[in-house]
């Protein structure tokens, strides 16, 4: 896409930001929760059908329109931004890539109506290890039953349906065990919002699935194939993921700067203080390292780079280490300010910590790149 498209993108998107999502960005962080007219009107601009194909009623966006797009929502509430980022990418890879076309199409075209997916794979005895998920679902006829606990899981209170890993082999199967099932929400799903540090407001949950049946045509891809779907979709998701960690250190840098413009100290602004201005300068430079690594990484995914994964992991790496310290540094130039809860810059710290733990931990993501520098991962896009 030419530049000049994605910049109209960009202004397209930081305006309803700015109008829409910004007012309100604070409530939704004190609340936990995003106003249910935000989220309609979040869903009708289609940033929760992202990757959604054209065919399929959805804005089909390249991975870097959609960093794009999730960037400049994080300036405005990461909380939107990460809801965006799981409905938009991590739920819509699987479905368009491995689903059959009836399935497909049928969940496809409800993301680009304004549906909101979730993708359940974390448990609370295995974050890291998912090869080691216990949730079960066990064949009874054309239908599975779907039991067990998931947690950490972003969109479920605003979720019309998951996509849930479950365990279909043996637990020794390990990741040779799993498939994917999408799940509608229904009585048998029972939510409970969980209090977290950052992100708040974007729906992350313990969720329990109790004896959920859905035929056997909600599997996505094979039996037992479900692993490789998985890492295929945090690999591609991990660099959109990054990009609200560039949105918010973006936020954090902006918020900081003004800040030091205006206020003064010995007679001067702050800004004019050496100490000061060394802060800024590091943040700078991070915030446009990142933002650098970050559209690097999205168009070789979009080019089929079998070193995708590599670049996808040092994107969210470096969006994750670097955003913490811009939020860090914004924090100390605001000072007593900073540290409030009046400030953005407070609420961006406690946002951008996630992007260290979701989607695979720094130590996760060193340990890919490294991998892939010896080449044992390779990325083979799926069809």
């Amino acid at each position: 896409m030419a530049s000049e498209s994605l910049e109209l993108l960009r202004s397209s998107v930081r305006e309803f930001a700015e109008k829409v999502i910004r007012p309100v960005a604070r409530d939704i962080d004190r609340d936990n929760a995003v106003p249910q007219d935000v989220v309609k009107q979040v869903a009708d601009m289609g940033y929760f059908a992202l990757r959604v194909p054209q065919d399929y009623g959805g804005p089909g966006l390249s991975t870097l329109e959609s960093v794009i797009v999730v960037e400049e929502l994080a300036r405005a509430s990461g909380a939107v931004a990460i809801m965006a980022t799981v409905s938009g990418t991590m739920v819509a890879y699987p479905l368009v890539h491995y689903a059959g076309e009836g399935l497909r199409r049928r969940y496809l075209e409800r993301l680009a109506r304004g549906s909101i997916g979730a993708f359940a794979l974390s448990e609370p005895c295995c974050g890291t290890d998912a090869a080691a998920i216990t949730t079960r679902a066990v064949k009874e006829g054309d239908e599975y039953v779907i039991s067990g606990r998931k947690t950490w899981i972003t969109n479920s209170p605003y979720a019309d349906f998951f996509l849930v890993a479950a365990r279909t082999g043996r637990p020794e199967d390990r990741h040779r065990g799993v498939s994917i099932f999408v799940v509608d929400r229904g009585p048998c799903v029972e939510v409970s919002k969980l209090d977290m540090m950052g992100y708040r407001g974007s729906g992350t949950s313990e969720v329990l699935f109790r004896d959920c049946r859905v035929p056997e045509s909600n599997m996505v891809g094979q039996l037992n194939g479900g692993f490789k779907i998985v890492m295929d979709a945090l690999n591609e998701g991990r660099v959109v993921t990054a990009a609200t960690a560039l949105g918010l250190a973006e936020a954090a840098f902006e918020d900081s700067l003004a800040y030091a413009k205006q206020r003064e100290s010995m007679g001067v602004p702050i800004a004019e203080h050496q100490m000061v201005q060394y802060m800024l300068a590091e943040m700078k430079v991070r915030v446009e390292a990142i933002r650098q690594l970050i559209y690097e990484a999205a168009r070789r995914v979009d080019a089929g780079d079998p070193d995708y994964p590599m670049w996808s992991s040092m994107a969210k790496l470096a969006a994750a280490s670097w955003g913490v310290d811009v939020a860090r540094m914004a924090v100390q130039v605001e000072g007593g300010f900073g540290y409030s809860r009046e400030s953005l810059v407070e609420r961006v710290y406690r946002d951008v910590k996630m992007v260290e733990i979701g989607d695979g931990t720094n130590e996760v993501q060193r340990l890919v790149i490294a991998r892939s520098l010896l080449g044992r991962v390779r990325g083979v896009r799926a069809g």
